[in-house]
């Protein structure tokens, strides 16, 4: 993991972009996921989602999806980065990119047990909603929510 900051361009995804999001999902988004052997896993968990990418040096080294249905109150669905590019301050980043594009009243959910998750999104202001949990295929879960006009850094 390398700590140095990283700067990326954020830009929206384009059709091009699929094999390499496809890659991140697998890596980054097992866990989450399960097995991701193609594009076609990648394309139906965003389907209907708009989805933003961040480069790095040339090479996509994240992305997130938003789930943008339910408008104003906007669902950010996805956000990996590329292993490789962990710590970098690119996931920081695209968070402050789908803030900026989608505005504070975002939510998401994350599994109780992925503590780096939790702090990560703690750290740039979000905050737990204790009265909004769950249970799913992997576990307990907690709804996160954009605090409005918090810093994200």
């Amino acid at each position: 993991m390398n700590n140095a900051p990283a700067m990326c361009l954020i830009r929206s995804f384009t059709s091009a972009d699929t094999p390499f999001c496809t890659a991140i999902l697998a890596l980054a988004g097992r866990d989450a996921f399960g097995p991701v052997a193609d594009s076609a896993v990648f394309t139906a968990a965003t389907q209907g989602e708009e989805i933003l990418v961040a480069e790095s040096d040339g090479s996509v080294a994240g992305f997130a999806a938003v789930y943008t249905g339910d408008a104003p109150d906007y669902f950010l669905h996805h956000l990996y980065v590329h292993p490789a590019h962990s710590g970098m301050g690119i996931g920081a980043q695209l968070l402050a990119a789908v803030v900026a594009r989608f505005g504070p009243h975002l939510s998401l959910k994350t599994q109780l047990a992925n503590t780096g998750a939790r702090r990560f999104y703690a750290r740039a202001g979000w905050i737990e909603d204790e009265g909004d949990g769950g249970m799913d295929r992997l576990g307990a879960w907690i709804r996160v929510r954009c605090q409005a006009g918090a810093p994200v850094r």
